[in-house]
């Protein structure tokens, strides 16, 4: 199974850039999430690794093959690029079974009868959807309308699979069982997968590679817990956690009293806090931010304690696993973790050099 290389990628409709200049690597065998808001050029650029868009300028790579370069003229068809696409919305043919449904791509390609019901009861058998080989799709729930879209293209045995935002059309619970199935399929057939989405949890428990998108530009790639710890950007630090980091306006009294001294303009420096990075308490150890709780939010396994700020009445969350024993009016003292701390200049780049000051200066 191949990388996928992509160069100096761009694509636009008019004016406007869907994507732009995005260079990117997929690792062979890695289940990367490409991620980010509605509109920013996800599904785009899945389309162009697919080839049922061109692309205006760049090229792409698939191993040693080069499948779309504009400046070239070279452009590979979709079904001969190895690589199978999951819609958004499923796409199953409607007067067909299960089990036909599985064995479409299969005919088309031509595949004699005993091998064809061999892969199709295989792979009926792998999303564990055996018993609803002869229903048809009408007939189906949105979960397993799903496993029949995955177990017709996995039938394939595609060198890569490509998810367009695959979950967003199930309730809670089946996108909870369809991660894990996800998870368990990527593990089983170690084939390169990458998932479109806007769910940050999606990207975050289920990737081992993610890029994040906003405006049709990588913002950050990385591992999820390196995105998380060391963001590259304002956007990327707020886009990635729930409940979202904590900021702190430039100039404000709370962003000054968490900057490090010695720092040449501190009133141009934003600061973001993530919501766990912090300890509260009823007394004031002299390097904490007063503030007042607002409400205590029980989420399942774990609280969320919503304040503001006694100065300024910014709003600040905080998670925690442990009841608080706190309630809404209560004054409390805030002390930050440095660990979950960061500095963001005036156009948004995260500041590394000031996040490793801080913890210096705390130590």
């Amino acid at each position: 199974m191949p990388d996928i290389v992509i160069e100096n990628l761009t694509k636009t409709f008019g004016k406007g850039h869907a994507v732009k200049d995005v260079s990117l690597t997929i690792r062979d065998g890695s289940f990367t999430c490409i991620l980010g808001p509605s509109g920013c050029g996800k599904t785009t650029l899945l389309r162009m690794i697919a080839g049922l868009e061109r692309t205006s300028a760049g090229r792409i790579g698939i191993g040693a093959r080069v499948v779309d370069d504009a400046a070239q003229g070279t452009f590979v068809p979709p079904e001969q690029r190895g690589v199978g696409l999951v819609f958004q919305s499923y796409a199953l043919w409607p007067h067909m079974t299960v089990a036909q449904n599985v064995a479409f791509g299969l005919r088309l390609q031509r595949a004699n009868a005993t091998a064809r019901r061999a892969r199709t009861d295989a792979m009926l058998d792998t999303l564990r959807i055996t018993d609803l080989a002869d229903r048809y799709p009408a007939q189906l729930s949105g979960g397993q309308q799903q496993r029949v879209a995955l177990a017709r293209t996995l039938a394939l045995a595609p060198q890569v699979l490509l998810l367009d935002e695959p979950l967003s059309n199930l309730d809670a619970a089946l996108r909870l069982a369809m991660r894990a199935e996800l998870a368990r399929l990527h593990r089983e057939f170690g084939t390169t997968i990458v998932f479109v989405t806007h769910d940050q949890w999606e990207a975050m428990t289920l990737a081992t590679d993610i890029a994040v998108l906003a405006k049709g530009e990588v913002q950050q790639t990385g591992s999820a817990s390196a995105i998380y710890d060391q963001p590259a950007s304002r956007f990327v630090a707020e886009f990635i956690g729930n409940p979202p980091i904590n900021i702190f306006a430039a100039g404000s009294d709370a962003a000054r009293a968490l900057i490090p001294a010695g720092v040449a303009d501190p009133a141009r420096v934003t600061v973001g806090l993530r919501p766990e990075a912090m300890q509260l308490s009823t007394v004031n150890n002299g390097q904490s931010l007063a503030a007042t709780v607002t409400a205590l939010i029980p989420t399942g396994g774990s609280w969320v304690v919503e304040m503001a700020l006694q100065r300024g009445g910014t709003p600040v969350l905080h998670t925690t696993l442990q009841r608080p024993a706190l309630a809404p009016m209560q004054p409390v003292f805030i002390t930050p973790q440095k660990e979950g701390t960061h500095f963001f200049a005036p156009d948004g780049r995260c500041l590394p050099d000031l996040s490793l000051r801080s913890k210096e200066t705390s130590r």
